[in-house]
């Protein structure tokens, strides 16, 4: 038998276990647990194309790296704006960007939370509309 034959007849833990030492026994209470079922989000920003979808179930940033494969993304700021859900209620936040952020051709830089309802268009940084879209149901 060559040593490949010999390799492949070894597990995964003496494989990478010094010489002389025993492999760690496994943690207790590590078993695998079933994953909760996740909320679907009420409210969706979507651009046109439905390509970027932006949503909350409470608190969440966006900004730069959600938008990286956009041509012109240097214009968004690292963290441009924020979306929070209170009750039923969504709500966006310029977090003081470069390039401001616009809900209906409007500014909302320095103007705090501002509430927002379906069909409401949000521009980031001039160089992409979102609008907000009731979640479909499944």
């Amino acid at each position: 038998m060559n040593n490949m034959g010999a390799m492949a007849t070894r597990t995964l833990a003496e494989t990478f276990t010094p010489a002389g030492t025993a492999p760690l026994p496994p943690i207790s209470g590590t078993a695998t647990k079933p994953v909760a079922a996740v909320q679907r989000p009420r409210y969706v920003l979507v651009d046109s194309g439905g390509r970027y979808r932006m949503w909350t179930d409470s608190y969440a940033e966006y900004g730069r790296l959600d938008f990286l494969d956009l041509p012109v993304a240097g214009y968004i700021s690292r963290v441009h704006f924020a979306l929070k859900l209170e009750g039923s209620e969504l709500y966006i936040k310029d977090l003081d960007s470069k390039n401001g952020t616009k809900v209906n051709g409007v500014d909302i830089k320095g103007r705090g939370w501002v509430p927002l309802k379906p069909g409401d268009v949000v521009e980031v940084a001039g160089v992409i509309a979102l609008t907000l879209t009731e979640a479909a149901e499944p």
